[in-house]
């Protein structure tokens, strides 16, 4: 039964091959030069690639795209011939064609031009207000729009790179400077590097400009921290992190790190939040600088959280790299997987087992969409292999891989991994190559695990129930796959997983089991009587959990990781209309009593939900006053501004509670406080938490006019951190009044807005239900000119953004729209947002009476 199960998930998995290059000419070796021309915004470049022919040929094709061809011809056994190029735009690939068949060894030499576009991928253009930037970004396979190349993850190669660029620019690449010399011309200078160790094309990197950096080292490792000469300042912070997260690396994975330096760059102009490439690691500035001093908690938090996830990119990704990009979750799931453990060590209190229990829940709650996809999904275009890189590459796999290193034990599961990563060094590797590793390391079954939920989509829903008899505990288990919606999950699947549980006695004994269920249900038998049996310790399973008799009596005894682990799934089952609301609500009564910071903030997102999307007119009133009744007394004591010695949980819980009370609970005191506060925020005189800063800009934005909104701008325009920026960026998209959001948008589309960040502003007027209507028709209207500029991930967002609506006639224009306008490749993003809207729809029908008769007749503190 469980090889039947799984084997139809195992065929799917298999990629199509169309689109790939023939497999005929294998690279070994590229040498290039590239010549970019930063006032043209253009590029020459010539190179030559040694390469292997299998199979005698008169063609080869490789990888091009937006790239003009000069010169090109092959060599092979001491013969010359000039090549024909046929470019397919379509494929993205150039064919070059000679008379006489090549075979074995043979050297591609090619001259080529191209344009340093701004479309934010490739070799493109970075600009600040002073000067221009030549920098690359090639995941996941803009590699081609750079050099010609055979631009597929498994054909690694070395390279040998050299640039020509203005005197008084520096070059930074994968390798260390081998040679830097004037010329040619007066004007130039030529920078070589030193050959690079095996690499894909796509973690290839060249960056051109007049960087500054910061210097440190760690095991004999030289680590830079460069960024435009205006901002070196901010980046002693990150030097820091790098170093003592590398040396966590170092020790943890047993494998000194793989390169002979470390370069971290910050980029004015960037579309992700960073990039692995290898020793040459890209970040937007926003991910990188940031006053070690000034900078808040969540934003120096976030700083060494994205570092530790390019680092633990240079074993998982570089090293070792997946084989196809089906497999990308070889290289994101398990760098966000490591990113918790060396945040840890850099800075304990940043990162635990809330903290992942909290990863986790947000997770399970986009993959409980019947659009979900499975972890391991196959890919053909290049639009594809963007739309996999998602939650579900990222957070579903750490969650994964917390639940199965849980189950077999972390000592015993890292041995796991340091032999998977020595076995495949320097090579490829699948998820059949990672579990079969595993398992015959740690001799436990993570190969039926992993490829139970790596290979299908979704995951459980466990149902408990427990009871003693004959001196034993009867634990008996039911799996069935859980959905967003009633329907969805009434309609049910015969969808079996491997579960692996790590089940808790909340007993006096506090024992611990460790079990498999891999069938549709099974009762255990476990030695004593221990009727309260918590099947998910610690929150580290990526399963939903339903109690018979719920869990409530006991609450008390639960982790803080658990209580958060078990809150999620409550208010899934609640969302699902399988619980009443009212028995919800209860239980958050309950568990915020004891005011843990991280609880108290893990309830918050589901308790704005009920005010967006669940009260109507008549019960909206009440519902605040619930909840200012029920937040109000921590909010008082937690205070506008922190506390000495208070850890970072209750920093992050102050700002949420004071957003929550001003805009969910409708509370005059905190609006009002709010508006006071705000003009020491914008002068630069106020002393409150960053966190909180931003939360009163928001909430005075809220109800401001247009002095604050020309405030705002003006602010804006004078920001020294990118933490400044985005905040008076994030306040300008809550005005409500009808003239400051068009003002935003208009705003917004002007070239005052880079294009990395014109996404995000758009995203949060789009969130907004005062501004949504108005905005909505601008970017339908100009929807071709917002994707001129940004990479087609970004106009996701717009499909995401949109999903906060909540009415049939709101869901029915929206999916009108993207049919006549698709995203190729991002098909499963729209539709998942449609079916966002549904489930909000489903979930006003199931509960909102709930609520109202809870708020009548039941709410602790509601007025009535």
């Amino acid at each position: 039964m469980k090889i039947r199960a799984l084997l139809i998930p195992l065929l799917l998995a298999v990629p199509l091959m169309a689109q790939r290059l023939p497999q005929n000419v294998i690279p070994k070796h590229y040498r290039i030069t590239l010549v970019p021309d930063l006032a043209a915004a253009k590029f020459s470049g010539d190179e030559t690639i040694d390469v292997d022919v299998h199979d005698p040929s008169t063609t080869v094709t490789l990888n091009a795209a937006d790239l003009e061809f000069d010169d090109s011809s092959i060599t092979s056994a001491g013969h010359a011939q000039k090549a024909q190029v046929v470019t397919d735009e379509a494929k993205q690939t150039a064919t070059l064609t000679v008379a006489d068949p090549i075979s074995g060894p043979a050297t591609i030499s090619i001259a080529f031009r191209g344009t340093l576009n701004d479309q934010l991928r490739g070799f493109y253009i970075s600009r600040t207000p002073l000067r221009k930037y030549a920098v690359t970004q090639f995941e996941s396979t803009d590699a081609r729009r750079a050099f010609p190349s055979f631009d597929e993850p498994a054909m690694k190669a070395t390279f040998d790179i050299a640039t020509v660029i203005d005197k008084g620019d520096m070059a930074i690449s994968n390798g260390r400077v081998a040679s830097d010399v004037a010329g040619p011309g007066p004007d130039k200078h030529t920078v070589t590097f030193e050959r690079t160790k095996l690499l894909p094309t796509y973690l290839v990197a060249l960056l051109v400009g007049d960087f500054r950096c910061s210097e440190g080292s760690t095991d004999g490792i030289p680590i830079r921290v460069c960024t435009t000469p205006d901002k070196v300042a901010l980046t002693k912070f990150a030097v820091d992190a790098a170093e003592k997260e590398l040396h966590f690396y170092n020790e943890w994975y047993g494998i000194r790190y793989p390169f002979e330096k470390l370069d971290v760059i910050g980029i004015p102009d960037f579309a992700a939040g960073a990039m692995e490439n290898a020793a040459a690691m890209t970040f937007r500035e926003a991910d990188l600088l940031v006053d070690g001093k000034t900078g808040s908690a969540e934003a120096r938090r976030r700083v060494a959280g994205v570092i530790a996830h390019e680092l633990a990119h240079q074993w998982f990704g570089d090293l070792v790299t997946m084989r196809w990009w089906d497999d990308v979750w070889l290289n994101e799931g398990f760098a966000t997987w490591m990113t918790g453990k060396a945040v840890a060590a850099f800075q304990p209190l940043w990162s635990n087992l809330a903290t992942e229990a909290r990863a986790t829940a947000r997770s399970l709650g986009s993959d409980a969409l019947a659009s979900t996809r499975a972890i391991r999904t196959r890919v053909e275009t290049p639009a594809e292999i963007e739309s996999v890189f998602d939650s579900i590459a990222y957070g579903k796999t750490a969650a994964v891989m917390r639940m199965t290193e849980s189950y077999v034990g972390p000592e015993l599961f890292r041995t796991g991994i340091r032999a998977y990563l020595k076995k495949f060094a320097w090579s490829n590797a699948s998820a059949e190559d990672f579990w079969n590793t595993m398992t015959e390391t740690t001799r436990q079954p993570v190969d039926r695990v992993l490829s139970s939920f790596v290979l299908q989509p979704g995951y459980p829903l466990v149902g408990v129930t427990t009871k003693c008899q004959d001196g034993q505990t009867q634990l008996s288990l039911s799996q069935r796959r859980f959905y967003a919606t009633r329907a969805d999950l009434q309609n049910g699947s015969k969808t079996v997983w491997t579960i692996p549980i790590v089940a808790r006695s909340l007993d006096k004994d506090r024992s611990t089991y460790r079990l498999i269920l891999d069938e549709p249900s099974h009762t255990f038998s476990i030695p004593g009587c221990s009727p309260h049996l918590f099947v998910n310790a610690d929150g580290r399973g990526y399963f939903r959990s339903q109690y018979a008799p719920p869990v409530i009596d006991v609450m008390s005894r639960l982790t803080t990781a658990e209580k958060v682990s078990l809150l999620s799934d409550d208010w899934a089952l609640v969302r699902a209309g399988e619980t009443n609301i009212a028995s919800y609500l209860t239980r958050v009564e309950l568990l915020v009593a004891d005011h843990n910071p991280v609880v108290v903030t893990a309830v918050l997102p589901p308790l704005n939900a009920i005010g967006d999307d669940l009260t109507v007119d008549s019960d909206r009133n009440v519902y605040h006053a619930w909840l200012r009744s029920l937040l109000s007394p921590m909010a008082r004591e937690a205070g506008w501004t922190d506390v000495a010695g208070e850890g970072p949980d209750t920093q992050e819980m102050r700002a949420d509670l004071l957003s929550t009370l001003a805009d969910s609970g409708d509370d005059p005191d905190v609006q009002r406080r709010a508006r006071e506060l705000a003009p020491a925020v914008l002068d630069g005189t106020s002393t409150l938490d960053p966190q909180v800063a931003l939360v009163v800009l928001r909430i005075a934005a809220s109800g401001g006019d247009a002095a604050l909104w020309d405030a705002i701008q003006a602010r804006l325009a004078g920001a020294v951190t990118p933490q400044q920026k985005s905040m008076y960026r994030s306040a300008l998209a809550r005005f409500r009044d009808p003239a400051l959001i068009e003002r935003t948008w208009q705003w917004a589309m002007s070239p005052k807005v880079r294009s990395q960040d014109r996404f995000g502003v758009l995203a949060g007027l789009l969130a907004g239900d005062d501004s949504r209507p108005i905005v909505w028709p601008h970017v339908k209207e100009h929807w071709a000119e917002i994707a001129s500029h940004v990479p087609p991930f970004q106009m996701a967002f717009m499909a995401f953004g949109m999903s906060r609506v909540c009415t049939v006639p709101e869901r029915d224009e929206v999916k009108a729209f993207f049919d006549a306008h698709p995203l190729p490749g991002f098909e499963r993003r729209v539709r998942q947002s449609i079916e966002r809207v549904d489930s909000c729809i489903a979930f006003h029908n199931e509960q909102a009476s709930n609520l109202a008769a809870f708020l009548g007749g039941g709410a602790t503190g509601a007025s009535k």
